[in-house]
């Protein structure tokens, strides 16, 4: 008439199947240095970051947002980076978009850098890979071969 059994309990086997396969990966928001946060050394990790203080050091990140109050001093590596505040040092993204509040003093390489009217960028920038181009070129031989008589 009574039981002691637990039907919300998992039996062993269940158990056994949930401890041994790893939980599934959930992709989060990025993480965010707030303004009043300064970081003295390098960051380094595979999801997105956004910065709204000062990082004294190298980031190296999946996306990078550097906010209006955000200033990173060093290199900065990441598919793509969002700058509306300071960079100097160096940028290497597959993307990097330069909003009109942004300073950068910075050499950039890039496969594709979009400036906004009114950004300020002092440096030099260099394409990463050569863009595919359909015009093929000529090749013009110099020399003349002459005829045996």
């Amino acid at each position: 008439m009574f039981n002691k059994t637990n039907s919300n309990a998992p039996t062993q086997e269940e158990a056994k199947k949930s401890s041994s396969s790893p939980a599934p990966r959930v992709s989060s928001g990025p993480s965010i240095l707030g303004r009043d946060l300064i970081i003295t050394g390098d960051i380094k990790t595979d999801g997105d970051v956004q910065i709204d203080g000062r990082v004294d050091g190298n980031v190296d990140a999946g996306n990078i947002t550097i906010g209006e109050q955000g200033i990173i001093n060093g290199k900065v590596i990441a598919k793509s980076v969002h700058v509306r505040g300071k960079i100097t040092g160096k940028v290497d993204a597959g993307s990097i978009e330069l909003a009109e509040t942004a300073n950068v003093q910075a050499d950039l390489v890039q496969d594709q850098l979009m400036i906004a009217n009114g950004a300020f960028f002092d440096g030099k920038c260099a394409r990463k890979s050569t863009p595919t181009s359909t015009a093929k070129t000529s090749e013009t031989k110099t020399g003349s071969a002459k005829k045996a008589s």
